[in-house]
């Protein structure tokens, strides 16, 4: 029994140490060169074709998400601490992030990526692995 509490302690002192902005670099990743260009608007857009994701600690809502076309998703922190929302394709590369964002915060992003499946994460040391994981299908 003491070995689970100081487990649970353990990676709870992990994840809030990783969200305090303190150590290592917290800045959202950038797209990798190529023939994508990402953009972001730190407004929150009212657009019916903006898909809602929502960032917790820890887990993305919703988990999976099919958009046709040029990817948007209108992302808001409902959680705690500080996260983002990047996006991964097969070969590891990250084509498209939003910044850092404070607990209520709300960014757009938008990006223009091939048909296919992606991972939506959160780039912040230790998030992904705690459960920021999901799956982005982008159909044409």
């Amino acid at each position: 029994m003491k070995i689970k509490t100081l487990l649970a302690s353990t990676i709870l002192l992990l994840a809030v140490a990783a969200c305090s902005g303190t150590g290592g670099g917290s800045a959202a990743p950038t797209a990798a060169t190529g023939s994508t260009t990402p953009t972001t608007s730190s407004v929150p857009s009212t657009s019916a074709s903006d898909t809602a994701v929502h960032v917790r600690d820890f887990s993305l809502d919703p988990k999976d998400v099919t958009v046709q076309g040029t990817v948007s998703l209108a992302v808001t922190n409902d959680g705690p601490t500080i996260h983002n929302v990047s996006i991964r394709d097969a070969s590891g590369n990250v084509v498209g992030a939003t910044k850092d964002l404070k607990p209520g915060q709300s960014e757009t992003l938008t990006v223009g990526i091939p048909a296919g499946s992606y991972i939506l994460f959160c780039s912040l040391p230790g998030h992904e692995s705690l459960g920021i994981k999901g799956t982005l299908t982008v159909t044409k």
